[in-house]
């Protein structure tokens, strides 16, 4: 046996270890991209419950504005009246 004949083993044998890494690598590949879609999907389902709730909360607070600011406006004026009658402890 010569050189050559352990260079010829040696490099069928990275062959051989190199092909097996590349098929393992593959398979754990394509497995984390399964994976990484379906949180994905999952992500994004969540994300459109979280819009539509977010919707749903705006078109039921929006009729809700004008009378809230009517009472708050109804409640700093009766209470400014409140301050202008108190009266004043000026000792």
């Amino acid at each position: 046996m010569d050189m050559a004949w352990f260079r010829d083993l040696s490099i069928t044998i990275l062959g051989f270890v190199a092909t097996v890494a590349l098929i393992f690598a593959s398979i754990l590949g394509y497995r984390l991209y399964r994976k990484a879609k379906s949180v994905l999907q999952l992500a994004e389902s969540t994300m459109q419950s979280a819009e539509d709730i977010v919707t749903l909360v705006k078109e039921f607070i929006k009729p809700m504005l004008p009378i809230m600011a009517l009472i708050q406006g109804i409640c700093g004026g009766l209470g400014n009246l409140g301050n202008m009658f108190k009266k004043e402890n000026s000792e």
